[in-house]
């Protein structure tokens, strides 16, 4: 790379597909390892550098969908070997081909609870380990959906280096909404050889996403577009751009964006990868674009990034979710409520960077609680989350369920660092970052001097144990100046001298403090103006982060004169015009308000707090709200006039890609906890019981995302659901529909031969003289097999459903007649 860019290889399954008929591809490195010699032999001789092995589909979880989990070692090592073989033959006259091993993402995805982070962990685990042992160069992750996935693939401790490639759909973020900033903010903590895009689109959608990468990737950029978008023509799918086309697109990329590892995806084959190479090779030595990349230490959640250096400072962490100082939050624990929980913590994320995440309480199981609450906000709250805990195991089952790049609260050397060890082994392994409190064997810092003196020893700890600097966040602590005690009247002196030291004395850390314990006893008002003039003071002496309500914070402006010069005094300890906190007790007697609340919670009641319920995906509340809406209009015009639209209008969002996945099925379980509180007060026939479908993925399928999620949104909307599951013989199908007198099927799959085995099963059903309306849906599927090839195939009516809400229109007018 330091000379030119690498070419990779093109599509694997789409040159399977034209010279053999395999169930699972993966199974040919052990039955047909010429098939697929051959075709490395091609992309080799086509000019690729890097050519990748034929596991793509080889782990445990997915060789289980065929039956072969026990036999992925075996297979694995077989593709390392054929691939190995192909690349000596071709590494000659001092030419060098390198063999990536690749690691594909299974069809199962652990944020949305597919899968645990324990078991993808230990699959890839296992699969990494057959292709390292077995030669590969490289360890290649591609086609990743799932920030969580890749996350677990890259934990893993490998003896080669790794490249990611994520997908970006034609909606412009990954499957469940991650833009490519959020997905390089989780995997930059890792530290790829490369970091890139594959799959779904061609090089003309992935262009904005590639301009991204260049301003502030700080690894190599991969990028692997497939050949145009695929149209499907008699079962098969056919992709539109040209070899040359295909070549001169890339090639812009490396000149343009700085690109240095290209190739191609789905619908590639060598013609595309000669073409490639012509044109690199040919006018090599042709360099790789310049580039700077101007990286900013970030956090994510699930669908965006949020830099740690904010401009102007501070970055807000709420402390409004923190079980410790919310008393809101801490009976809403109490009672098991954890979709109020999360609505909390939604409405705190609107005025602050980053939540921070607490429900340690006497008595109650931590781990339990934390679970519950980070599995509902990761999927339902845009802001990155801060894990507050100093239990390790808690820690570890909230890193293990969280998506993004989060920031662990905390550690100390209370005990010596044994608790600490542990902490930062986590944060290493999961890619958090980590507060770190001046607090040692003593206790906690009081002084500038050992607060810094402690900082220096954790910094020391963390960076021998592979933390980077940037990842630490030092907290001084803050003291309450309210107490009346003469030991504490400096606290605040004290704790800013402690923000100037760390941050001169330790290079690329960052400083946080909890600002409101600075004014801990004083009346509220009082409370906001001391807090906000403490704020601003710690910002002017270096502070990066605060842990505030940021709804409490005033600016300076809002601060009268003479408020402000009480606030000050009793910061800076100035006793010249008598006792300060004397005076400013004084000043604010019988001013008990807080500052009112910014913004605008929305209504409270009435059928527009209802929809906004359902918007927001908010189950909390829902009982009382529907008991007052009864009171006034009939159930069932609350489920026709409020609810049923409000999921049209969620549909709406969805296709226009304007609401990600995980908010949909959040708004989905909303849906159906209004319909589960109203159903017993409609009347027989009034009920939701909406009609009735069978959904399958067709038989040699076994991809299965897709079609479940059609099941949660149907069924959240009042149909009845019978869910088949993956590789259904059209018999099973049929069976199915008439036992439990279905008005609808469902037919579901991603690969491009399960739109000919949908059109076989089509016929299957018209020669049995079945005639009940077909649903058919899926990645490979189009409109126009659908309506050319499928609907003549089939005597009743064929409804093709690009999405999960397509589905569900199309049951709504089936049912309506």
């Amino acid at each position: 790379m330091e000379k030119y860019p690498l070419i990779f290889d093109g599509a694997m399954g789409t040159m399977i597909e034209a010279v053999a008929d395999a169930e699972c591809n993966a199974l040919l490195n052990v039955t047909r390892p010429d098939v697929i010699g051959s075709i490395h032999d091609a992309y080799l001789n086509a000019g690729a550098d890097i050519i990748s092995t034929n596991t793509f589909g080889a782990s445990e979880i997915a060789l289980a969908d065929y039956d072969l989990a026990e036999r992925m070692e075996e297979i694995n090592r077989a593709a390392v070997s054929i691939a190995k073989r192909s690349a000596d033959k071709f590494s000659k006259g001092g030419r060098r081909c390198f063999v990536a091993g690749e690691v594909g993402p299974t069809s199962k995805l652990p944020t949305l609870g597919h899968i645990s982070y324990d078991e993808i962990f230990g699959a890839y685990q296992r699969q990494i380990a057959a292709l390292t042992e077995a030669g590969v160069d490289y360890i290649l992750i591609p086609t990743c959906q799932d920030v969580l996935q890749i996350k677990a693939a890259t934990a893993v401790p490998s003896k080669v280096p790794f490249l990611v490639s994520v997908t970006i759909e034609k909606n412009g973020t990954m499957l469940l909404g991650t833009d490519i900033t959020a997905a390089l903010a989780a995997v930059e903590p890792f530290g790829p050889a490369a970091f890139g895009i594959n799959c779904a689109t061609g090089p003309e959608m992935m262009e904005e996403h590639i301009h991204e990468l260049s301003l502030h990737s700080p690894f190599p950029i991969l990028c692997r577009p497939n050949a145009g978008m695929p149209e499907n023509v008699g079962g098969r799918s056919v992709y539109s751009l040209s070899p040359a086309e295909f070549a001169s697109r890339l090639v812009g990329f490396v000149e343009q964006f700085g690109v240095a590892f290209v190739g191609g995806c789905c619908g590639t084959t060598p013609d595309h990868i000669k073409a490639l190479s012509g044109i690199l090779k040919d006018t090599r030595p042709l360099s790789i674009g310049r580039r700077v990349p101007g990286l900013k230490s970030q956090v994510s959640s699930l669908f965006s990034a949020v830099a740690l250096d904010q401009e102007p400072k501070p970055f807000l962490v709420a402390e409004q979710t923190n079980v410790n100082g919310s008393k809101k939050f801490k009976e809403l624990l109490l009672k098991d409520d954890y979709d109020s929980m999360v609505a909390m913590a939604k409405d705190a994320a609107k005025g602050a960077h980053a939540i921070d995440l607490c429900v340690a309480y006497p008595g109650r199981d931590e781990a339990a609680d934390m679970i519950e609450v980070v599995s509902r906000a990761a999927k339902g709250v845009d802001s990155p989350l801060m894990i507050d805990s100093t239990n390790p195991k808690v820690i570890e089952a909230a890193l293990k369920i969280a998506p993004g790049r989060c920031i662990i609260n905390s550690i100390n050397l209370e005990d010596g660092g044994a608790r600490a060890k542990e902490i930062i082994d986590l944060a290493k392994k999961f890619g958090a970052a980590l507060i770190c409190l001046t607090i040692d064997e003593d206790g906690m810092a009081r002084t500038a001097s050992k607060k810094a003196e402690i900082a220096r020893r954790i910094y020391d700890l963390a960076v021998l144990k592979g933390l980077r600097a940037g990842d630490l966040i030092f907290d001084a602590l803050t003291f309450t100046v309210a107490s009346g005690d003469a030991s504490s009247k400096d606290a605040a002196i004290q704790t800013l001298g402690g923000i100037k030291k760390i941050k001169k004395e330790i290079k690329d850390v960052r400083t946080i403090l909890g600002i409101s314990n600075v004014s801990f006893g004083l009346l509220p008002q009082a409370r906001s103006v001391v807090t906000s003039v403490f704020l601003n003071q710690a910002v002017f002496a270096g502070l990066d982060a605060a842990i505030v309500n940021s709804a409490r914070i005033l600016r300076l402006a809002e601060i009268s004169k003479k408020e402000l010069e009480l606030a000050t005094r009793l910061l800076e300890n100035d006793d010249s015009k008598g006792e300060p906190l004397a005076a400013l007790i004084k000043y604010f007697q019988g001013i008990v308000e807080a500052p009112v609340r910014r913004g605008d919670g929305g209504p409270v009641n009435g059928p527009d707090a209802l929809r906004k319920k359902i918007m927001d995906g908010d189950k909390s509340g829902l009982g009382p709200l529907l008991e007052d809406l009864c009171r006034t209009k009939k159930p069932k015009d609350i489920l026709n006039r409020i609810l049923l639209p409000a999921m049209k209008d969620i549909g709406d969002l969805f296709g226009g890609g304007k609401l990600p996945l995980p908010f949909v099925l959040q708004s989905a379980e909303a849906m159906r906890a209004a319909v589960d509180l109203l159903a017993p007060k409609l009347k027989e026939g009034e009920a939701p019981k909406r009609g009735t479908i069978v959904l399958a993925t067709v038989r040699g399928d076994v991809h299965d995302i897709g079609k479940n999620l059609v099941d949660i949104i149907l069924s959240n909307n009042g149909f009845e659901v019978i869910n088949l599951g993956i590789r259904q013989p059209v018999s099973a199908i049929l069976e199915a529909a008439r036992g439990n007198g279905a008005d609808a099927i469902g037919l579901s799959g991603l690969l491009v031969s399960s739109t000919e085995i949908m059109r076989e099963d089509l016929q299957s059903l018209d020669h049995q003289g079945i005639s009940m309306p077909v649903l058919v849906g899926g990645a490979a599927l189009t409109k126009k097999f659908t309506d050319t090839t499928l609907k003549k195939s089939y005597r009743g009516p064929v409804y093709y459903c690009e999405d999960a809400f397509a589905g569900l229109k199309a049951m709504e007018e089936i049912t309506s007649q």
